[in-house]
């Protein structure tokens, strides 16, 4: 019988949205968050907001709200206890080591010329593993 590790290595890649199955480099310099999930109630709902705006359109009004509720969860990002913080290598790269828990809310965000908002998040289990693979999906979120 193994023993359950006590920490759970977050092994990830932040990639191009548009080239995630063709491309083979990676987004450097994304910032990466890990969170407890159950304890991070104000981003889970920004994300969740954000994720509701219908901008694809370019309505003024709708980009407007985006770029405040954007500026509300980056608020809440740096303002979080996290788990830990990785910035992503020349291949996209990045590892973080937390400990175990049912759910890992990952984030990742990067100031990119001409993108008002590029970010990605994804909720991953690390209960039980010693290593989990997390890929963030890098998008001008506009484009969804």
């Amino acid at each position: 019988m193994h023993p359950v590790p006590e920490k759970t290595l977050l092994d990830g890649t932040a990639v191009p949205c548009a080239d995630s199955r063709t491309s083979t480099s990676g987004v450097p310099g994304v910032h990466v968050y890990a969170f407890n999930a159950m304890k991070v109630p104000a981003i889970r709902k920004s994300l969740y907001i954000l994720d509701s705006l219908d901008w694809e359109a370019g309505d003024p009004a709708a980009m407007r709200a985006a770029a405040v509720q954007y500026d509300r969860l980056l608020a809440q990002v740096h303002k979080s206890p996290k788990l830990g913080y990785a910035m992503s290598n020349g291949n996209g790269d990045f590892e973080i080591t937390v400990n175990q828990m049912d759910s890992v809310l990952v984030f990742g965000e990067a100031k990119m010329q001409g993108e008002p908002f590029f970010y990605s998040a994804k909720t991953v289990g690390a209960i039980g593993q010693e290593e989990v693979r997390v890929v963030l999906l890098m998008c001008n979120q506009q484009l969804l």
